[in-house]
C-alpha cells in the first residue's frame, strides 16, 4: 500500500488505526519522500520503539529496508530520502524535528525509545542529530561518518562537544574501518571521541560480544549511566569492497545496544 499526501498526518493516522498491518507505506511530508513499516504485528495501543535510518550518498530511499537489516525488528522503522544528490547534511537538520512530531503524534511510539542511524552521509548526519536532538533521541548509530567540513555549511557542527550546545548525551555505536578507502581511516574515531567526550567515558575498553570477528566491537567504560559508547574498528569488504558505509553485521551490533532500553 502505497500514499502520497503532503501532510503525513492523514495517511499516518489511518495507518496507525489499522491493527495488525506491517507492510511498507509510502509517504511525501514536508516536501520528500519517506518510507516505513511497522514493528510486527503492528498493535495501535502498544508503544514501539522508532528507529530512523538515513541511507548514503548515491542511495535511495529503498536502501534501508533492502539493506540496512533493521527488518525482523519489532519496531516501526522509518526510511527518509535526502533531497540532495550530495546527501545529508547540514540544510537536512530542520527537517528531522517536524517528522519526529508527525511521528510520535500519530504511531504508537515509546519515546523513550527513539533512534537514529545512518551510513556514509547518513552516518554523519545521525552523529549530528546525536547532539542537536539528543532531547529526544536515546541512541544513535552510525558507519563510515566524515568529519563536518571546515568551510563548509556542515562546519557548524563540529567533533568538539566545546564547540556544541548539545541538548543531553545518546548512547552511541560507531563503526568504522581503518581500510575505510571513501573518507579515510581517520574519520571514524574523531567521531568515536566526540562521543567518548559528550558522555564522559573512561579510556577503558571491554569486548562486545560478537560471533563475527571482523566486527572487532568494544564498549568504553565509566561512561555516563546508561550512556555507553561501542567502537566497531572492522575490517568487513563487503560493503562494494570498500571498507566503507553499512558493513552486514552494523544492524545487529546496534539493534543489541538499542534493544537493551
Amino acid at each position: 500500500m502505497q500514499v502520497r499526501a503532503q501532510d503525513a498526518k492523514a495517511a499516518l493516522d489511518a495507518a496507525s488505526a489499522a491493527l495488525g498491518v506491517a507492510n511498507l507505506r509510502s509517504i511525501e511530508f514536508s516536501g520528500r519522500g519517506f518510507d516505513y513499516i511497522f514493528g510486527q504485528p503492528y498493535d495501535a495501543s502498544a508503544p514501539y520503539p522508532l528507529i530512523v535510518v538515513f541511507h548514503g550518498t548515491g542511495d535511495h530511499i529503498n536502501w534501508g529496508e533492502l539493506y540496512a537489516g533493521f527488518e525482523g525488528r519489532n519496531a516501526i522503522r522509518v526510511y527518509p530520502e535526502a533531497t540532495s544528490v550530495n546527501g545529508w547534511g547540514a540544510a537536512d537538520v530542520p527537517f528531522f524535528m517536524p517528522l519526529y512530531d508527525q511521528l510520535t503524534s500519530h504511531l504508537c511510539v515509546d519515546k523513550a525509545r527513539v533512534f537514529a542511524a545512518g551510513s556514509d552521509s547518513g552516518g554523519t548526519f545521525a552523529s549530528i542529530l546525536g547532539c542537536e536532538y539528543a532531547s529526544v533521541l536515546r541512541g544513535v548509530a552510525m558507519s563510515g561518518t566524515r568529519e563536518p567540513r571546515v568551510g563548509t555549511p556542515d562546519g557548524m557542527y563540529p567533533l568538539d562537544v566545546t564547540m556544541r550546545t548539545c541538548t543531553g548525551r545518546v548512547a552511541a555505536v560507531v563503526i568504522h574501518s581503518p581500510k575505510d578507502n571513501v573518507v579515510g581511516p581517520q574519520h571514524g574515531p574523531k567521531t568515536r571521541d566526540f562521543f567518548l567526550a559528550l558522555n564522559h567515558c573512561g579510556t577503558e575498553t571491554i569486548a562486545v560480544p560478537f560471533p563475527i570477528s571482523v566486527a572487532n566491537c568494544v564498549q568504553y567504560q565509566a561512561c555516563d549511566a546508561g550512556f555507553p559508547v561501542d567502537w566497531c574498528e572492522h575490517s568487513d569488504p563487503t560493503y562494494n569492497s570498500s571498507y566503507h558505509g553499512w558493513p552486514g553485521f552494523a544492524a545487529s551490533v546496534s539493534w543489541g545496544l538499542f534493544s537493551s532500553y
